[in-house]
């Protein structure tokens, strides 16, 4: 799924293409994708100007007049700038095409994500949409805001830093590097970590995600493709700091991709890879 440096890139890349543009023409291939939260559907927007495109939590709202476009990707979903003339993708599931602008299209072919219409401002209806999280890249997320939220927690790391309502946000991918750059074990107990770790964490989380968004930015690839190739540990099979084979451990249904010896198992009852060769 789009990551917070993805949707910076494709945000900032539709805000300079779109942004004043009004709706000349829209195509609904895939109804299920689509929630409208006002009686009618697409065609809502035809004659409306984008007035802005915003990201929050793992949304993009696109911003028009009286009305908003709320897309959450999920797992498979990706945007496209095209032209009406190109070939329908089979995974499209909606287009709108703008004056003077071609076409965006959403394109999904798990069709999991989901895509609101509603009232201008009104998200109340829009599940995780106003989840309340803390912008991670922004100046309120601080060390000391960060300890007060880690300290409350029961869970493992990995479901804190996952959490949209506590940290706006991180994904799977990001999670993982977040963790490695602080050699912190994915199943580490929050309430096991201490202050100073606290702190090596909440630093791990600015500079690598400032990082990541630098680095998408400075690739500038089409909005359809994601950049994953820097990353250290996600779907790497070596630690590049110390050789070992990077390992997989399940939370919360989803796997963690992790190094072993740079961040070893706090808790009793977890494999100790370290014993098992490379």
């Amino acid at each position: 799924m789009p990551e917070l440096p993805d949707l910076l890139h494709v945000q900032a890349k539709l805000d300079a293409a779109l942004r004043g543009r009004r709706v000349a023409s829209e195509r609904l291939t895939s109804p299920v994708v689509l929630r409208a939260l006002v009686r009618g559907n697409l065609s809502l927007l035809l004659g409306r100007g984008l007035e802005e495109i915003r990201r929050r939590s793992h949304f993009l709202v696109f911003r028009f007049e009286g009305l908003d476009l709320a897309v959450n990707p999920m797992l498979a979903g990706r945007f496209r700038l095209g032209s009406r003339e190109d070939k329908d993708e089979a995974s499209l599931a909606f287009a709108l095409g703008f004056e003077g602008a071609g076409e965006l299209r959403y394109l999904d072919d798990k069709s999991m994500g989901k895509a609101y219409l509603a009232p201008a401002g009104d998200w109340k209806a829009i599940p995780g949409l106003d989840a309340g999280g803390v912008d991670i890249l922004s100046p309120q997320f601080t060390r000391e805001r960060f300890v007060s939220l880690l300290k409350r927690r029961r869970d493992q790391v990995r479901a804190f830093l996952l959490d949209k309502k506590a940290l706006d946000s991180l994904g799977n991918a990001y999670a993982d590097e977040v963790l490695f750059a602080a050699g912190i074990h994915p199943k580490t107990w929050c309430r096991s970590i201490s202050h100073d770790e606290a702190v090596r964490l909440h630093d791990a989380i600015v500079e690598v995600m400032r990082h990541a968004v630098e680095e998408v930015a400075r690739r500038d690839e089409p909005i359809e493709v994601k950049v994953r190739d820097f990353l250290k540990v996600r779907l790497r099979e070596e630690c590049p700091r110390c050789g070992s084979k990077i390992r997989r451990a399940g939370v919360r249904g989803m796997d963690a991709y992790f190094c072993p010896r740079c961040q070893p198992a706090t808790r009793s009852g977890l494999v100790d890879w370290t014993k098992t060769g490379k």
